[in-house]
C-alpha cells in the first residue's frame, strides 16, 4: 500500500516536478495552514502577478460602488465561499472551512459606509490594498485575504493548474469541471469556464478537482500587511513623518491615552483611538510597507521554507517510516485498540528505526507544540475512525478526538516532554475531556528530546502514580549513537 497523504503521492509523482513547476505540493488529507498574500502579488516583478492584484482591487472596489450606490446593497454580491480545493486553510482534518458569509457581508458593507469610505482614494500609496481593511475595527478579520484573494485569483490558479495537469498528469488522472470563476462586471455574475484539472476521489469523498498554488504568492501565519504589523510598527511610523505638525499631534493624542506602565491591550486600545481621530495613519503604515516590498518576498519565502521542512517532509519521512517499519496502518480494532496500538508503533519506529531524525532541522528540535501535534494528527489517515482535531465539547481544546460512533471514542494527547503545563495537564486534562466528550478511554503521547526531558517526565508520572499506566506513551526521540560508533 502506498501512504497517498500528498499530491506527489496521490497522482504519483516525483515531489520535485512539483518544486521545479514552482508549486506547492499539498496535502490531500488536511489543510495546510498556508494562504496567498495579496502584497506579494503586488510587490512581484511578474506581469501576470501584478494584472492579478489590480484585479482583486479593482473587485472590492467595484464592490465599494455597490454599497455606497442604495441603501440595500445585494448581499449575495459580497459573499464569497472558501476555495476548498486548495487545501489552503486552519482546518487540521480535511478542507472545509467557512468561507465569507452573511456576517462578512455586512461587516464589508457597513466598513465601506463608515470608516473605509475613502478605501481607493490614497494618494500617497502606490496603489491600494485589501489588507487596509483588516487593520483596525471594521469587523473584517485576516480570513478575508486568504478567502477573498483566493476567490479572485481563482481563474489564474485554474489556468495554472490546468497547465501543470496537461504537462505532467496522465489523462486518467485529470477529468474536466464547469467552476464559476470569471466575474462579468456588467451582469454582476460570477461566469462558469471549463478546464481539465486533477481528479481527486477518495472512498467516502466525492470526486473533485484540485487546485494548485505558486509556491512564491505563499505566506504564513500574518499578511505583510498586517494588524500585528501595524502594532508593533505604529510608534516608527508615526516618528518618521515629515509633516512635524502633524507627527507631534499624532504623539500627543496617543500618549493621552495611555495610563502608566499599559499593558499590551491598553497600547491596542491607544491606537485603535489614535486611528479613529488620524486615519491617515493607516495609509503612511502601507506607505512604509511599499517601500519595503523587496523584504516582502524573502521573509515569506523563508516562513514557508521552514514550514515545508519542519512539517511537510517530516510528516512525509515519518509516514514512510511507518508503513515500512511497524504496523502503523494496519490496526482496525476499537478507536482506543486503534489509537493505543499506533502510539506504540509511533514510539518503536521513533526510538529504534531512526524515526527520531524527523524531528530535528538542521540539528535542532522542532519545538513548537502545535507542529508536533500538526505531524502525529497527519500520520493517522487511512483509518476507519473519525479523527477530529482539538475537539471541545464543553471543557476546552483536547488534541483529538477518535471515534466510532458515538460509543466507542477515545481522547489523544500529544504533547512535548519539555512543557512547563506537562505536569498540570497529565492532571487534569485527560480527566476532563474524557468526562465533557463521554469517552471512555483517553491517551497521552509525550515527546522527550533530551535524556533530562525523559527523567523529568519519569518523575511527574511517579509523582502522579500512573507510571506505570499503558495509555501514557513516553517517546525518547533523542539523538542516538549509531552502532558503528557504539
Amino acid at each position: 500500500m502506498n501512504p497517498q497523504l500528498f499530491f506527489s503521492d496521490y497522482f504519483e509523482i516525483q515531489p520535485g516536478v512539483l518544486q521545479k513547476f514552482g508549486t506547492l505540493n499539498i496535502c490531500v488529507e488536511a489543510d495546510l495552514p498556508l494562504f496567498i498574500d495579496p502584497f506579494l502579488l503586488f510587490a512581484s516583478s511578474k506581469p501576470e502577478y501584478k494584472s492579478l492584484h489590480k484585479r482583486i482591487v479593482g473587485h472590492l472596489l467595484e464592490l465599494k460602488g455597490v454599497a455606497l450606490s442604495t441603501s440595500s446593497p445585494n448581499e449575495e454580491l459580497f459573499k464569497f465561499p472558501e476555495v476548498k480545493q486548495n487545501w489552503l486553510g486552519v482546518c487540521k482534518w480535511g478542507n472545509n472551512g467557512r468561507g465569507l458569509g452573511p456576517k462578512f457581508a455586512k461587516s464589508l458593507i457597513r466598513a465601506f459606509r463608515g470608516f473605509y469610505r475613502n478605501f481607493g482614494e490614497e494618494d500617497i500609496l502606490e496603489s491600494s490594498h485589501i489588507e487596509k481593511l483588516t487593520l483596525v475595527g471594521s469587523g473584517i478579520g485576516r480570513d478575508f485575504i486568504s478567502d477573498f484573494t483566493a476567490n479572485l485569483a481563482l481563474e489564474y490558479l485554474l489556468e495554472y493548474t490546468e497547465r501543470f495537469a496537461k504537462k505532467y498528469l496522465k489523462p486518467y488522472q485529470r477529468a474536466r469541471f464547469s467552476v464559476r470563476c470569471s466575474y462579468d462586471a456588467e451582469l454582476k455574475v460570477w461566469q462558469p469556464r471549463s478546464f481539465e484539472l486533477p481528479y481527486f476521489y477518495r472512498d467516502g469523498y466525492s470526486g473533485d478537482f484540485i487546485v494548485l498554488t505558486p509556491l512564491d504568492i505563499l505566506s504564513k501565519d500574518e499578511a505583510f500587511i498586517s494588524h500585528s504589523s501595524f502594532v508593533s510598527q505604529f510608534r516608527s511610523v508615526t516618528n518618521s513623518l515629515d509633516n512635524t505638525t502633524l507627527r507631534n499631534s499624532i504623539n500627543e493624542f496617543f500618549a493621552s491615552k495611555l495610563p502608566a506602565n499599559p499593558k499590551r491591550d491598553e497600547v491596542e486600545y491607544a491606537i485603535d483611538k489614535t486611528v479613529e481621530r488620524f486615519p491617515e495613519i493607516l495609509d503612511y503604515y502601507i506607505h512604509h510597507q511599499e517601500k519595503n516590498k523587496d523584504r516582502a518576498s524573502a521573509i515569506s519565502a523563508e516562513k514557508v521554507e521552514k514550514f515545508k521542512s519542519e512539517i511537510i517532509e517530516t510528516i512525509g519521512q515519518l509516514v514512510r517510516a511507518l508503513f515500512k517499519e511497524s504496523e502503523f496502518y494496519r490496526t482496525p480494532t476499537t478507536s482506543y485498540g486503534e489509537a493505543l496500538a499506533r502510539a506504540k508503533f509511533l514510539k518503536d519506529v521513533i526510538e529504534n528505526n531512526d524515526g527520531y531524525r524527523v524531528f530535528y532541522k538542521d540539528g535542532k528540535p522542532i519545538a513548537q507544540e502545535e507542529s508536533v501535534q500538526r505531524i502525529f494528527r497527519l500520520t493517522w489517515f487511512s483509518s476507519p475512525y473519525d479523527v477530529n482535531a482539538e475537539v471541545n465539547n464543553g471543557r476546552g481544546p483536547a488534541d483529538y478526538k477518535i471515534s466510532f460512533g458515538e460509543r466507542d471514542s477515545t481522547i489523544v494527547e500529544f504533547k512535548l516532554g519539555g512543557s512547563s503545563s506537562l505536569e498540570r495537564n497529565l492532571k487534569n486534562q485527560a480527566a476532563i475531556y474524557k468526562k465533557a466528550s463521554k469517552a471512555i478511554t483517553d491517551i497521552a503521547v509525550i515527546l522527550c528530546y533530551t535524556r533530562p526531558e525523559i527523567a523529568r517526565v519519569g518523575r511527574v508520572l511517579r509523582k502522579l502514580k500512573i507510571e506505570d499506566a499503558e495509555n501514557i506513551i513516553v517517546i525518547d526521540a533523542s539523538p542516538k549513537v549509531s552502532a558503528s560508533k557504539a
